[in-house]
């Protein structure tokens, strides 16, 4: 019996390292075949979406440190050969770079420009090529490299957020479509959020109906950040969405009429855009309110503007762009924070349990005075404050 017991019990061990040994095999064999990297991601996503053209300009840079003012881009486009697969980061497509060349004669370097004065790192005057004398014929040109960085336009949507204010929100849509606002801002779409919507809310908004897509009820109540939000994942499902959802939002209270009514609409939301690609999330359509010694010009695309970091200068509700990827990533966590701690200290928005959202940027409650965002304003005031409503 002793035997036997030994017998099954070495039969078992047997048995064991052959299932263990077979399941450590297939493991190498799968290691061996599966992709390196993150190829097979890659393929996958590859053979679901075809390639997405990225259109792009030329740098506009100038040696001496003067403000350089790109021209527009020309109609025909150079294919860089440049095609950036697939990733988490930059989306489910291949993006292909194309090239177009600047329209009559490119870039323009204006000295002791007010917008831009000189600036003072002397190392830009050294910037020329390092070799001239390549061994190898490049294809591009040093004064003409592409600018890989900015796409030619993300998409922008209007936001407009109104409470129990129907003639106000009518003076504006008014005043705006009598400027073609939206047509020279290139929005791709446009929403209004009626809070405590009523018959008057709807019958101003027949006049714009195919302009705007309508939200809110009479029960409804939201606050800035909550609409923010709101638009932005509108904007993610629109037809007209950036497909890696780049896509900025103009947004403001219903009350903002255009006053510079002799600004250049284009070349400003051109140069809202190139700056919101390159490292700003925020820029405030007005004048900065307090003048900081921390703060510094950066203008761009020939559009002036003025930097400073959130640290320094608070958050308010005044007409802004705001870029939706952005504000999903780092604030709207705060916008769905529903706790006493956050409601408003206002007449009215304790019993109404209504969260202050420029309130609660600026005393602390929200990450903004502890963040170092870079955001920028406007050198000049866009809108003007028109409320008609008593």
């Amino acid at each position: 019996m002793a035997a036997s017991r030994l017998t099954l019990r070495q039969l078992s061990l047997v048995i064991l390292g052959v299932v263990v040994g077979y399941l450590l095999g297939a493991q190498e064999r799968e290691i061996e075949n599966y992709p390196k990297s993150s190829d097979l991601y890659i393929r996958r996503m590859s053979a679901e979406e075809g390639e997405r053209e990225v259109h792009v300009g030329t740098m506009c840079r100038c040696k001496t440190g003067a403000l350089p003012i790109p021209a527009p881009m020309a109609e025909d486009a150079e294919d860089t050969s440049i095609v950036q697969e697939p990733s988490l980061a930059t989306g489910k497509s291949p993006k292909r770079f194309l090239m177009h060349g600047p329209e009559d004669g490119g870039c323009t370097c204006h000295e002791d420009h007010p917008e831009g004065p000189t600036s003072t790192d002397k190392y830009l005057q050294k910037m020329k090529r390092r070799c001239p004398n390549p061994i190898h014929d490049p294809n591009y040109d040093w004064n003409a490299m592409p600018d890989l960085a900015v796409e030619q336009s993300l998409p922008l949507f209007v936001g407009v957020l109104s409470y129990e204010s129907p003639l106000s929100l009518q003076s504006t849509l008014r005043n705006w479509r009598d400027n073609d606002f939206f047509q020279k801002v290139n929005a791709r779409g446009a929403f209004v959020q009626l809070n405590h919507k009523s018959e008057m809310d709807d019958t101003v908004m027949e006049e714009f109906e195919e302009s705007f897509s309508v939200m809110g009820s009479p029960e409804e109540n939201l606050h800035p950040g909550l609409v923010i939000s709101k638009m932005c994942r509108a904007a993610e499902i629109h037809p007209n969405s950036h497909p890696n959802g780049e896509n900025l939002l103009m947004f403001l209270e219903k009350d903002w009429h255009i006053g510079a009514t002799d600004t250049d609409l284009p070349a400003l939301f051109h140069g809202v855009n190139s700056l919101m690609q390159r490292g700003v999330p925020y820029v405030r359509l007005s004048q900065q309110v307090n003048k900081l010694t921390s703060d510094w010009q950066c203008p761009s695309e020939g559009v002036g503007f003025t930097c400073t970091t959130a640290h320094n200068h608070r958050w308010t509700n005044l007409p802004s762009v705001i870029s939706c990827k952005w504000f999903l990533r780092y604030l709207e966590p705060y916008a769905l924070l529903k706790d006493p701690i956050m409601h408003g200290c206002r007449t009215g928005m304790q019993e109404g349990e209504y969260c202050d959202w420029e309130e609660a940027m600026q005393d602390g409650r929200i990450a903004w005075a502890n963040s170092q965002w870079v955001i920028a304003n406007l050198d000049y005031k866009l809108f003007e404050h028109v409320e008609v409503d008593s």
